[in-house]
């Protein structure tokens, strides 16, 4: 069903940016009747759609990975952020369990730029990484 939508609203940018066009071009907006007129909404349509589809992709992975987890809540852990270095981009939590866990800027959760404070509470779960256990899906308390 979201293909649709995304037709639609891609009609609807299209029928827009075409009359934007006619209004810049001729002064007045008319119903497409010649083929370089189709072509050109068309063309709006069709970028406009593929827009969606690749911004929709995009948004769609990272809204899964936040939203949708592969753990149960019964594998996440607590702890608190020992540190955490945002030029490198990573730094160590210490587990209520007692030992430290890595992390690394792409497991914590969120947008934009991404860092956890020195001290801070924090809920995640334990993986086994390339070089040991590492946090994922690292959020605050």
């Amino acid at each position: 069903m979201p293909i649709i939508r995304n037709i639609a609203i891609s009609i609807v940018i299209g029928l827009i940016a075409y009359a934007i066009s006619e209004l810049i071009l001729k002064n007045s907006i008319q119903i497409p009747s010649t083929v370089p007129e189709i072509g050109l909404l068309l063309l709006f349509i069709a970028t406009s759609f593929i827009s969606q589809l690749v911004g929709g992709s995009f948004s769609e992975s990272e809204g899964e990975s936040e939203s949708e987890s592969s753990y149960n809540s019964s594998d996440r852990e607590t702890g608190t952020v020992k540190w955490f270095n945002v030029r490198k981009g990573y730094g160590f939590i210490t587990r209520d369990a007692g030992d430290d866990v890595f992390v690394h800027f792409r497991n914590i959760e969120g947008t934009g730029r991404r860092s956890i404070e020195e001290g801070r509470r924090v809920s995640f779960v334990v993986t086994d990484g390339d070089k040991g256990l590492q946090a994922d899906e690292v959020s605050p308390v």
